[in-house]
């Protein structure tokens, strides 16, 4: 069994993220299940934007995925391998950030799959919808207000997709992510004082925030439970035919 975890932190290279931190928690609890685990951290990725030009619609190839260079693909391939998904990913707006958003768009081909059963259409973009009967666990971290609108947006995305969410859970990590936020290469840089007198100072990190684990980890052992279980393996069974 194999749980892939889809990291939407705009975060690159080593700096720290709190929802990647999230995301590894929840892994790390599937993991010790006997599901092996993979993180796809999707800033890594080229994932160009989709032109709408509707050639997956009509059966014809996707002209994105023809392109080598584009990173969407290598993500389908891995996600064909995998028996569910967990989401983790920053508030940015009240919503999902830029990265996971262009990304979902990106998956049409794939949900065109799921049309063309009823529209009796051949679609050839991509072989096969690897969400189609998959549970997921969605994640979000914020500092504050805004995980609720985040979560939420992934919903109606996954059930269109033939995908069941059967686990979420949003934190605001309060102190650690707000002094987080008003960091920049390591250091303080907010020159108000009364941010400054709040913030600049020892505080516990996100890391030590036992709520955060607990909640992370409920997530992962949910979603291996889910693709353990006889309902989705009856699924996946008949999915096959």
């Amino acid at each position: 069994m194999k749980i892939l975890g889809f990291c939407g932190t705009q975060k690159r290279g080593n700096t720290k993220s709190a929802s990647e931190w999230f995301l590894k928690k929840a892994l790390e609890a599937a993991g010790e299940m006997g599901a092996e685990t993979e993180v796809v951290r999707l800033i890594n990725y080229r994932i160009e934007p989709c032109t709408a030009c509707n050639k997956c619609l009509c059966g014809m190839k996707c002209p994105l995925l023809e392109n080598p260079k584009d990173g969407a693909k290598e993500i389908f391939d891995k996600m064909c391998g995998a028996d569910g998904f967990i989401f983790s990913s920053p508030v940015y707006a009240y919503q999902q950030p830029a990265i996971v958003m262009n990304f979902l768009h990106r998956t049409r081909p794939l949900h065109e799959q799921e049309r063309s059963e009823i529209w009796g259409t051949t679609v050839t973009a991509y072989h096969t919808n690897p969400f189609r009967g998959k549970p997921v666990g969605n994640l979000s971290v914020g500092a504050a207000l805004g995980m609720e609108g985040a979560l939420y947006y992934l919903f109606h995305y996954l059930k269109a997709m033939g995908a069941t969410s059967v686990a979420c859970a949003g934190i605001a990590l309060l102190d650690a992510e707000m002094k987080n936020i008003c960091m920049v290469n390591g250091k303080f840089a907010i020159d108000h004082p009364g941010f400054k007198s709040l913030l600049d100072r020892p505080m516990p990190g996100y890391e030590e925030n036992q709520a955060a684990i607990e909640m992370a980890r409920a997530v992962g052992k949910a979603v291996v439970n889910a693709a353990k279980s006889e309902v989705f393996q009856t699924i996946s069974e008949v999915l096959k035919y």
